[in-house]
């Protein structure tokens, strides 16, 4: 059963498979994120409703469907407004073009098209842009935290970050071994920048608020760097892409039976490869119509 939790009298958030976060300026709210779907939008309405609250707002951080896939229920039934940043906004709107990127730009199969990576479309009637803004009078800090997506943003106020899918649990990384990331670059930077902040509360989406971050974060960045190695060792001779995934999951002892699993394993893969292109740490061989990563 979902549950309101206070971090301050006006911050709380509502813990789940995303944890949702709630800014009260007086009797209404701004939500942050809304779950995956109608069910995680109709619990955020009953526990408004028992509080004595009424949805005003609604800031998605990015555009992964369990980050906004409540926001149509929410919308359509209590009128939100709906800050989102761009890009991601255009995915919110537009929610086909998340598995048509899984599907490298084509028309997604079957498998693509359930709410784990489809959710409804939802307006977006704000752009958040990074800096200081106001939301029903209550001010609060947009702060870029790209990598994990393109262009994924996190929000401050009163001294609390949400920090949307920034960092992952232990829990998280030892289940599934390869997070997802779409900008590896990016999300080293991200990572040490926010290893630098020091606020007085971190909400993560997918694991519980703490006070400090650091531990987070440093398992975070050991993740990616052990990455990065283990992509660099199997290409001790020329690989396809493919052949990277697959020799990466089996060594992480990954049986990925899901095909939105595969896809979305076979984007980060592609995210790690991309990065260690740009970094001349790797080269392209095009040979016999194959395409190949080679270690430089």
């Amino acid at each position: 059963m979902m549950e309101l939790k206070h971090l301050t009298e006006d911050v709380a958030y509502i813990p789940g498979a995303v944890n949702i976060g709630v800014i009260k300026t007086g009797d209404t709210v701004t939500l942050i994120d809304t779950g995956l779907d109608k069910d995680s939008g109709r619990g955020v309405r009953k526990i408004l409703e028992a509080e004595g609250l009424k949805l005003g707002h609604i800031v998605n951080t990015h555009s992964h469907a369990d980050h906004f896939g409540g926001n149509d229920y929410l919308v359509r039934n209590l009128g939100a407004q709906v800050y989102a940043p761009p890009i991601e906004s255009g995915i919110i709107q537009n929610p086909l073009l998340e598995p048509v990127y899984l599907f490298h730009g084509a028309t997604p199969i079957k498998d693509l098209r359930n709410k784990f990576v489809l959710a409804k479309p939802s307006p977006v009637h704000h752009l958040l842009e990074p800096g200081v803004t106001s939301i029903e009078g209550k001010t609060m800090q947009i702060i870029p935290l790209p990598g994990h997506s393109f262009n994924q943003m996190g929000v401050l106020v009163d001294d609390i970050m949400f920090c949307a899918d920034t960092v992952f649990s232990e829990r998280v990384i030892e289940k599934y071994r390869i997070p997802v990331v779409q900008d590896v670059g990016k999300h080293l930077e991200t990572l040490e920048k926010l290893r630098e902040t020091n606020h007085s509360w971190y909400v993560p989406s997918h694991t519980k608020p703490t006070e400090d971050i650091i531990e987070l974060v440093d398992r975070n960045l050991e993740t990616v760097n052990a990455i990065l190695e283990d992509v660099q060792g199997i290409l001790d001779e020329p690989k396809s892409s493919e052949e990277v995934q697959t020799e990466l999951c089996i060594s992480y002892g990954l049986d990925l039976g899901v095909v939105q699993q595969y896809y979305l394993i076979h984007t980060t893969v592609m995210a790690y490869l991309g990065y260690l292109y740009e970094e001349g740490k790797v080269k392209i061989e095009l040979k016999n119509n194959k395409l190949s990563w080679v270690l430089v």
